[in-house]
């Protein structure tokens, strides 16, 4: 199931679009709204109207025009654009579709209007999990359809869901035609790891808490960009492997993606950081071994918990210079029962958290004293 999950995001890429500009500053004290900008995010825009908010999700592969636009309002519904979705706000009732969309959630102080998940399964989180213990929140997808029924009865003011940015294609044709109000995020498809924790203001929108976004985000942003400057005048960037491979293929992040990015900011040199191809890049063993057997760092390895689990998968494993002194990391310190690691549950709101990480296990001197977040030595 866990390997289910990664292929799926994996699966979709498209072209960044573009970004929205900060409305003037006299007109801020009567909708927190207009003053929200985005600096990395390039999935969505946000824009102030007179009376409603427009959000424009971007999806398209190859231009930056929207695939769905959202118009948000507090009173009288406004008339804008057809093929426009309204969604009356504040949202009361959410079903949220993944793990990452409800833990923003509890960050914007919402975690009572999360009124069902897709799989509990999927979770760390022990509020969350006490909340479906007790009824108090529903499951929608046990298995890997949501359960469409189920889903209407529920009669949610806004279902939160991910794909490919437009309701009519991403969503099964009843809720369509039932008219359930259905926001698709595409935070998944950012390509940085500031621009996949920027989506926070995406939701804060359906909430009317942007100044809440904001505030939380501009805490991230600046321990994230300090962490960063750690390394930047670093003399040895050492060399980092990720990832392991699936039946005979080993899928590479590209050099554009959130993995290769935060491998950067953390001062590491990554072997495909020249590839500039979206998403993923399948490969053989041996490609990747011909050029990353001398890595001095190897992370992200699947859910594995020891090395010697790691060989059971491929003795060949072993012949890597990581493997040999020791310098294996994954991201699954903490996991529930069913293996699923909150590295991608709470990791995405606070990537300033993982950085640290990662400096850490690069460069163990310029953090003396850290204390791992979301990742462990694999012994």
């Amino acid at each position: 199931m866990i390997k289910n999950r990664v292929v799926l995001y994996l699966s979709i890429f498209f072209l960044a679009g573009c970004n929205n500009k900060p409305e003037p500053a006299n007109k801020t004290n009567d909708n927190p709204a207009r003053i929200t900008t985005l600096n990395y995010a390039k999935r969505f825009t946000i824009r102030q109207d007179k009376g409603f908010t427009i959000l424009q999700v971007l999806g398209n592969r190859d231009n930056s025009e929207p695939t769905a636009t959202f118009v948000l309002y507090k009173n009288e519904k406004p008339v804008y654009k057809k093929d426009t979705y309204y969604i009356h706000i504040p949202v009361k009732k959410v079903a949220s579709m993944s793990s990452v969309y409800s833990l923003m959630l509890m960050g914007l102080n919402e975690i009572n209007s999360i009124a069902a998940i897709d799989n509990v399964d999927y979770y760390n989180n022990t509020t969350i999990r006490q909340k479906v213990s007790e009824g108090k929140i529903i499951e929608l997808s046990k298995g890997p359809s949501i359960e469409i029924e189920k889903t209407l009865a529920l009669k949610p003011d806004l279902l939160l869901t991910f794909g490919m940015g437009d309701p009519k294609t991403d969503m099964d044709k009843k809720l369509t035609q039932a008219q359930l109000p259905v926001a698709i995020s595409l935070d998944h498809l950012e390509e940085t790891p500031l621009a996949r924790a920027e989506w926070i203001k995406f939701f804060a929108c359906f909430f009317d808490k942007q100044v809440l976004a904001d505030s939380l985000f501009n805490v991230t942003e600046k321990k994230y960009n300090d962490l960063k400057a750690l390394t930047k005048n670093a003399d040895h960037k050492p060399s980092v492997l990720t990832e392991i491979k699936y039946g005979d293929t080993w899928y590479v992040p590209s050099g554009k993606s959130y993995i290769a990015n935060l491998i950067a900011d953390a001062g590491g040199t990554y072997f495909w950081k020249d590839d500039v191809k979206q998403g993923s890049t399948p490969l053989s063993f041996e490609t990747v071994y011909s050029k990353a057997k001398e890595c001095d760092v190897w992370i992200n390895l699947y859910n594995l918990n020891s090395k010697k689990e790691l060989l059971s998968y491929d003795e060949r494993y072993g012949l890597f210079k990581a493997f040999k002194d020791n310098r294996l990391y994954n991201n699954n310190k903490v996991q529930n029962a069913k293996g699923y690691s909150n590295y991608w549950e709470t990791g995405i709101m606070h990537p300033d958290e993982v950085l640290g990480d990662l400096i850490f296990i690069l460069y163990p001197k310029l953090l003396q004293g850290h204390t791992f977040n979301y990742y462990k030595k694999l012994e």
